[in-house]
């Protein structure tokens, strides 16, 4: 299990509101569910900070790897903050750092990584990172070391 990431550690943050079938038969958030959050961030972020059309641009994005350590139980109806970071970019690759908050909270709930390759979508195949891209990514990669 990896040590959970401060708050300090992000500088973007994305809310997250909770629903009732979020929850698992034991009543808290299931871990699907966390990485669904997670995914949101992170196209949420796309979408409003790079300006990305992800769903009929000309680049798509595709979760290649994800994995999450878990500290805390949260639940319907917790309202949530998901911190995102960027650990790595490398070509058409992003690895996203990403910690699961309640707000005001110091202490994770969850944390992990998502790794993201984008593609053109004309010809699924791999594409390097446009310019602009790769700045809006770069700030948030030296916000997280």
């Amino acid at each position: 299990m990896i040590q959970p990431p401060q708050r300090t550690a992000f500088s973007h943050v994305h809310p997250i509101l909770t629903r009732a079938q979020d929850n698992d038969a034991n009543g808290h958030i299931a871990g699907s569910t966390v990485h669904a959050y997670f995914e949101t961030a992170i196209h949420a972020f796309l979408i409003e900070h790079a300006e990305l059309d992800l769903r009929d641009g000309e680049l798509a994005a595709f979760v290649v790897s994800s994995a999450a350590d878990f500290y805390a139980l949260p639940s319907f109806p917790d309202v949530l903050e998901v911190a995102l970071g960027v650990t790595r970019l490398a070509g058409s690759t992003v690895e996203y750092r990403l910690a699961l908050y309640r707000p005001g909270e110091a202490q994770a709930c969850a944390a992990g990584t998502v790794v993201q390759v984008f593609i053109d979508r004309a010809s699924g195949q791999p594409v390097a990172l446009p310019a602009q891209l790769m700045a809006k990514l770069a700030a948030l990669l030296e916000r997280t070391h």
